[in-house]
């Protein structure tokens, strides 16, 4: 009894940093990002006294050396040429706000190596208010992110002897490419992706990847999702879970071509969460895409819905 009455009294946990804020400026080619969801999320959260300031778990920017147990020293040196960066991310004048980009991005990463560790000590579901960084390679950035921090928390953590086994579960309307291919030849690593678009095939025994259809319903996507992930859930075994509630498949997004509704996106959230810690086994949620003024809703949903209910 004891023991049941000390897990209900630490439950979900959230990061943040005010960092956060200092993301892709909306302009240009990012008009439908809003960098201030993260903070709109943090504020309601607050605002429903479901959280306090003082209960947010507070990231540091991501080291250097931690960066380094992904992305190659070549592909780091360019990181620090302002004219590189702004090609890539597609950005007029990127000198103005070029050290605030790389903060944002060491920041959020950061925040999810802070949510790994939070997790795997107390076993507690922790969500990083960003995060999700799936497009990017070890010696390129793609589709805007610059650094993959999914495959560097899995590296820290498996070099720390933290966990050998770490699935990701990949709910985001774009394929991670990025993190399958890194982790294209490791039997340790499973990596499971429902998305709209594909970017890259490859046929390995521990992944699996499900292009969904076009205008993808709630009943659709949902009777997929509970055929297809249990089963390699409970026969990979694995002990962490990454997920990437990616709320890009939202009917509203302003890019996804989903027809996901805002409840639906709630109850494939809590299909994933539940099924789980009914294993107990440790969860990162991370934001993944989201684009739109209406985004921030779906991801605050989500883990409002577990701090009401102390899941």
């Amino acid at each position: 009894m004891k023991i049941l009455n000390l897990l209900r009294k630490e439950y979900a946990r959230v990061v943040y940093s005010s960092d956060y804020i200092y993301g892709l400026p909306s302009v240009g080619d990012h008009q439908t990002f809003d960098i201030m969801r993260f903070k709109k999320i943090r504020d309601k959260l607050v605002e429903e006294k479901l959280l306090t300031r003082k209960n947010i778990l507070r990231p540091y920017l991501c080291k250097y050396e931690e960066l380094r147990l992904v992305h190659t020293d070549e592909y780091l040196r360019k990181l620090q040429n302002p004219q590189y960066v702004s090609n890539i991310l597609k950005l007029d004048a990127v000198n103005l706000f070029y050290e605030s980009i790389l903060e944002y991005y060491r920041a959020v990463t950061g925040g999810t190596l802070l949510a790994t560790a939070y997790a795997l000590k107390n076993n507690v579901p922790t969500f990083n208010l960003g995060g999700g960084y799936h497009h990017a390679h070890p010696d390129k950035a793609e589709g805007f992110c610059l650094v993959n921090d999914i495959a560097i928390a899995i590296e820290k953590f498996r070099q720390l002897q933290r966990a050998k086994r770490f699935m990701v579960i990949d709910l985001d309307y774009h394929q991670g490419n990025g993190t399958l291919l890194y982790f294209k030849d490791d039997a340790d690593v499973f990596t499971f992706s429902m998305h709209g678009d594909t970017w890259v095939e490859i046929d390995r025994p521990h992944n699996l990847d499900i292009l969904l259809p076009h205008a993808c319903d709630d009943a659709t996507y949902m009777t997929i999702l509970e055929k297809e992930l249990p089963p390699v859930l409970e026969s990979f075994k694995p002990q962490v879970v990454f997920y990437v509630a990616g709320s890009d498949v939202y009917e509203k997004d302003a890019i996804g071509d989903m027809k996901l509704t805002r409840q639906g996106i709630l109850e494939r959230n809590l299909f994933v969460y539940r099924l789980v810690r009914d294993r107990r086994i440790p969860l990162i949620v991370l934001a993944g895409g989201g684009y739109g003024k209406d985004s921030w809703e779906v991801y605050y949903d989500f883990i409002a819905y577990c701090l009401k209910n102390k899941r």
